[in-house]
C-alpha cells in the first residue's frame, strides 16, 4: 500500500473526472435509451468510490512521502494536475445533485453536493493562483513548451461555475442565492479570460513551432473542456436563477443564447482540428499516440462539451442541440470504454501503477500529459 501511495499524484484524479462526468451525462441524457439511468448510477457510484480511494492514497503520499509530494510543485508537468484534483471534487459533487438526489435522501444528496462544491471552489482557487504563479516565477519553460495541459490549473473555477449554476436556488435565502449567483459569475469570468490567454499561447505554439509530439496529442482535446463549461454556465443560470432574479432573466437568457451558441461553434471547430491532429499521428506521417493517463483528455473535455450542449438544448429547446448532444454522448461513450480499458490494463501490467514489488524493477515511468 505504501508503494502504491507513493505513485498516486494528482494526475490520477483525471480518472475520477472522466468516470464522474460519464455518470452525470448518461443519467441526464435528453434522449433516453435502455439502462441509461442504471449506467449513470453505476458510473456515479464508481466515480465516488474512486474519488475516496484516490484522496486516501494521495493523502497517504503526503504523509509518508512528503518530499516527493512537495517536488510535484517544482515539476512543470506534474504541478498542472492540481487542477485535476479540484475538478474531480466538483464533478462528483455535481453528480450528487444530478444522480445522487434520485438514489439517497434528497436533502442528504443536496448537502453533499453543496459541501463538495465549496471544497472544490477552495481547491480551484488554490490551483488557479498557485500553479500559474509557479509557472511565472520558478518553472523553466519556453513558448515551444505550450500545450493544452497548461489549461488544467486554470480551468477549475469555470468547472465550479458550471456545476454551481445547478444548485443556485438551494442555498436557503434569496439574498444568499443572489450572492452565490454573483460569485458563480465571477468564477466563470476568472477562468474564461485566462482560458483565452492560454489558448492564444497554445495556438501560437501550434502555428510557429514543430508538430506536437504523439504522446502529447491527447492534450489538444483539453481546449473544448472550458468551452463546454462556459456554455453550461451561460445557459444554466437563466434557468436556475429565475425565482430570485426575475428582472434579469430576459437579459441573462439573451446572453446565454448568444454566448453559448457562439461557443458551441468554436467547440465544434476545435473538435474537428483535434480529431484531424489525432488521425495525423495515427497515420504514417505521425508518431503514434502511446497510451498514458493523458488519454483521459479524450474523455473529460468531450464530456464537458457534451454537458454544455445539454445545457444549450435545455435553454433553447432546439432539435439541433438535442441531436448533437446524443451524438456527442455516443462518441464520448466509445472514448470512455477505450480509455478505461487502457487504464485497467496499465494498472494490471504495471505500466501505469506498479502494485507488486517485482513490478518496480524496469517499469518505465508514464507521464500523464
Amino acid at each position: 500500500m505504501t508503494s502504491i501511495a507513493k505513485q498516486i499524484g494528482t494526475n490520477w484524479f483525471t480518472v475520477v473526472m472522466g468516470v464522474g462526468i460519464m455518470g452525470g451525462l448518461t443519467y441526464t441524457s435528453p434522449l433516453t435509451f435502455p439502462f441509461d439511468k442504471q449506467i449513470g448510477m453505476i458510473a456515479f457510484i464508481a466515480g465516488t468510490i474512486l474519488l475516496v480511494v484516490a484522496l486516501g492514497l494521495w493523502t497517504s503520499r503526503w504523509i509518508m512521502h512528503t518530499q516527493e509530494a512537495l517536488q510535484d510543485f517544482s515539476d512543470p508537468t506534474r504541478a498542472l494536475f492540481y487542477g485535476a484534483l479540484a475538478m474531480a471534487v466538483n464533478v462528483i459533487g455535481n453528480d450528487f445533485f444530478l444522480v445522487g438526489t434520485h438514489m439517497i435522501p434528497y436533502s442528504m444528496a443536496l448537502h453533499l453536493s453543496q459541501g463538495l462544491w465549496i471544497a472544490g471552489v477552495f481547491i480551484s482557487l488554490f490551483s488557479v493562483i498557485t500553479i500559474p504563479y509557479l509557472m511565472f516565477t520558478q518553472h523553466d519553460i519556453s513558448s515551444e513548451d505550450a500545450v493544452g495541459s497548461w489549461l488544467i490549473p486554470v480551468v477549475p473555477p469555470i468547472v465550479a461555475a458550471a456545476d454551481g449554476a445547478n444548485i443556485l436556488p438551494f442555498w436557503g435565502s434569496k439574498s444568499l442565492d443572489m450572492g452565490m449567483t454573483a460569485f458563480d459569475i465571477s468564477l466563470f469570468g476568472m477562468t474564461f479570460f485566462l482560458f483565452i490567454m492560454v489558448s492564444a499561447l497554445f495556438y501560437t505554439r501550434l502555428m510557429y513551432h514543430k508538430i506536437v509530439p504523439g504522446h502529447l496529442a491527447p492534450s489538444i482535446w483539453i481546449e473544448i473542456g472550458p468551452i463546454g463549461m462556459a456554455m453550461g454556465t451561460l445557459a444554466t443560470i437563466p434557468l436556475t436563477a429565475h425565482t430570485f432574479l426575475p428582472t434579469f432573466i430576459p437579459g441573462l437568457r439573451a446572453v446565454g443564447l448568444i454566448g453559448a451558441t457562439a461557443l458551441w461553434g468554436v467547440g465544434v471547430w476545435w473538435s474537428i482540428i483535434a480529431t484531424l491532429y489525432s488521425i495525423m499521428h495515427l497515420s504514417k506521417r505521425g508518431e503514434g499516440i502511446p497510451y498514458s493517463l493523458g488519454w483521459w483528455s479524450y474523455v473529460f473535455p468531450l464530456g464537458s462539451f457534451t454537458a454544455g450542449t445539454y445545457a444549450l438544448y435545455h435553454l433553447t429547446d432546439l432539435k439541433l442541440f438535442f441531436i448533437a448532444a446524443f451524438i456527442q454522448l455516443l462518441v464520448l461513450a466509445g472514448c470512455f470504454v477505450v480509455v478505461a480499458l487502457g487504464t485497467l490494463k496499465g494498472i494490471v501490467d504495471g505500466t501505469l501503477l506498479a502494485w507488486h514489488p517485482h513490478h518496480h524493477k524496469g517499469i518505465r515511468e508514464v507521464k500523464a500529459s
